[in-house]
């Protein structure tokens, strides 16, 4: 590698051999050549090498829709619902999260991955245009259908507020479709295909903000948010108890029957309207719309023990006599009944501490 190295040929600039470079030391290049003699060795400078220009590279196109074009949202997973973003990014103000099925009309606006859309024929807003499909037959469509609940009806608003204007009433046991969930209590719904908000004190379901992504479902990392998060039991009844089901059906096996206000925690969703929950250390589902994320009033049923074969009973970690003791709940104590399992066993609240206790000595 120097030039006062022996000669060992000769390359012409601008002829036709092939040069190869076999590997680069430094400022200099091993190569292989043609040559009248067949193929040659030796080092040649670096810098009797042009270096080729990077290509410029051609940009993606970004998609785009004829103004018009129907179109319908698509979540990345059952259960997930997908933001309705004030501008085109997944940090913009969330307008509402909208269900799998939910139609909408593309402006022919895009912008970072997002598309513009009309939404209910009400809302503008951007979509994150990976969720979306214009292939009506793409998709298992999850909106809810819920009931007006309330006696004398209610009204259908052109907004998500009290102040927005009136677009017309509804009396009890009218069907309504959810297309999404907006802040405060508020659904975006249709009624007989027209659209508008209902506050969710008014139907006979109620839904989670939090239900299904926070986020826009841009990775599978991601799509863990607002799993694991807690719950309550809500059956809209003081005395109301709900089944915990060994399957997503309400024929299913019941694991055991729980109160209102017993909190759990939600570890998925289903398309046909259930949760995946953990109460205690059961684990089953339940209908979502038995499901609130604020404690409901009423918590429990109080009972009073009474364990005439003993002075108390032991109160545990898990429904088994192996299970941890937690506490010892001596007779005439007060315990609060959480939920009753099909073996027998009963989840309680003794006085802030959840456990078990076993057998039918509860007053």
């Amino acid at each position: 590698m120097s030039t006062k190295a022996n000669i060992v040929g000769y390359i012409i600039p601008g002829g036709n051999q092939t040069v190869e470079v076999l590997r680069i030391t430094k400022d200099w290049c091993y190569v292989a050549f043609s040559s009248i003699y067949g193929t040659g060795y030796g080092y040649i400078p670096l810098s009797c090498f042009e270096v080729a220009a990077k290509p410029t590279p051609t940009p993606q196109p970004q998609t785009t829709y004829t103004p018009g074009t129907a179109a319908w949202i698509v979540n990345l997973q059952e259960g997930y619902r997908l933001n309705l973003r004030e501008a085109p990014s997944a940090t913009a103000v969330s307008l509402g999260k909208y269900y799998t099925g939910t139609p909408l009309i593309l402006t022919g606006q895009a912008n970072n991955g997002y598309v513009h859309v009309l939404l209910g024929g009400l809302v503008l807003g951007w979509l994150d245009s990976r969720f979306i499909t214009t292939d009506p037959t793409a998709f298992v469509p999850e909106l809810p259908t819920v009931a007006v609940a309330n006696q004398g009806g209610t009204i259908l608003r052109a907004g998500p507020g009290t102040d927005q204007n009136r677009l017309s009433r509804y009396p009890f046991g009218t069907a309504v479709t959810v297309l999404g969930i907006c802040a405060d209590g508020w659904y975006h719904v249709t009624v007989n295909d027209r659209g508008g908000y209902m506050h969710e004190s008014m139907l006979s379901a109620t839904f989670p903000y939090q239900y299904g992504m926070e986020s826009d479902n841009p990775t599978i990392s991601d799509q863990t948010t607002d799993r694991n998060s807690v719950f309550y039991i809500n059956t809209r009844s003081n005395n109301g108890v709900l089944n915990l089901r060994k399957s997503a059906s309400s024929k299913s096996k019941s694991l055991g029957k729980f109160y209102t206000g017993t909190p759990l925690t939600v570890l998925s969703y289903t398309r046909s309207g259930w949760a995946y929950v953990r109460i205690g250390q059961t684990e089953g589902y339940i209908d979502v719309d038995y499901l609130s994320n604020t404690k409901p009033t009423k918590y429990g049923e109080t009972r009073v023990l009474h364990n005439s074969h003993a002075s108390g009973l032991n109160l545990r970690s898990m429904p088994s006599t192996g299970g941890e003791i937690l506490a010892f709940a001596p007779n005439g104590s007060s315990v609060i009944i959480l939920g009753q399992l099909s073996d027998g066993w009963y989840y309680v609240d003794y006085q802030g501490t959840k456990g078990y206790l076993y057998g039918n000595y509860l007053d």
